[in-house]
């Protein structure tokens, strides 16, 4: 029974082996079809793993066939799923370099839109309720850019509707960002940087709750400078908008995404 069960592993083990090395041999020589079709046929199964495979061979053996344009929507895609954002970037760049008349250029925007939203975001500061607005938004910022540049050249695209939600979230999260600065400097009584960090969130972000929240801490500042006549003038502000109503805006939840067509 003992040398049964043996023969039983060695046997399993051998067809595991051989089954890599057909697999193997299939990316390295299978034709731009076949390399592609089994591609897509994994992205249709949801294994991610083997789809970005055998895409990432068809577009390394055969970067000027029929199937490029294609086989690069398809890794923007697997990719994003498989949470590989730097690669999801890297190909979105790259598609948008080579491509750059394509009728699919929103679907790309938006895909780099949602993965550096994605970057964004941190797992352990969700698991422990830390808030992002005081770390860094470098990608947040890269994200509203994304969905802006979107929402501008493409206003018809099936995607803006969504892209315009994301914005509104993203312009939260930045104001937000803006303010956790200003009560930084307000903190050490750092009253130019308050000042000019106020001022930077009325130009940039001065419909949301984080902005007018903001105000008292200039009033403050320009106080303590003794610019009596300017805190005047933004308490005056504040008195403007003390009834102001602010939506409650929450974070989209993720999108059912598609890979379109190449035409």
């Amino acid at each position: 029974m003992r040398k049964l069960k043996s023969f039983v592993f060695i046997a399993l083990a051998a067809l595991t082996i051989s089954a890599c090395s057909n697999s193997k041999s299939e990316v390295e020589q299978g034709s731009a079809q076949e390399l592609y079709n089994k591609g897509e046929t994994y992205l249709q199964d949801g294994d991610y793993t083997q789809a970005i495979r055998y895409l990432e061979a068809t577009e390394n053996r055969f970067p000027f066939g029929n199937y490029s344009e294609q086989t690069q929507l398809n890794l923007i895609y697997a990719y994003y799923k498989a949470q590989d954002y730097t690669q999801t970037l890297t190909t979105a760049e790259r598609f948008l370099r080579q491509h750059p008349n394509s009728p699919n250029l929103d679907y790309v925007l938006y895909m780099a839109g949602l993965t550096n939203t994605a970057l964004g975001e941190n797992w352990m500061q969700n698991l422990f309720s830390v808030d992002r607005a005081s770390r860094e938004p470098v990608s947040v910022l890269n994200a509203f850019g994304n969905f802006q540049t979107l929402v501008h050249n493409f206003p018809n695209s099936i995607y803006v509707p969504d892209a315009l939600a994301r914005m509104a979230y993203l312009k939260a999260r930045l104001a937000r960002h803006e303010l956790k600065i200003a009560e930084f400097y307000a903190d050490r009584n750092a009253y130019v940087a308050v000042v000019n960090r106020v001022e930077g969130m009325l130009r940039q972000y001065s419909d949301t709750q984080e902005t007018y929240q903001a105000l008292p801490l200039m009033k403050r500042a320009y106080e303590e400078m003794g610019l009596t006549k300017m805190a005047n003038d933004v308490q005056r502000i504040i008195d403007a908008n003390k009834d102001k109503q602010f939506a409650d805006i929450e974070k989209p939840k993720e999108p059912e995404l598609s890979v379109p067509k190449a035409q």
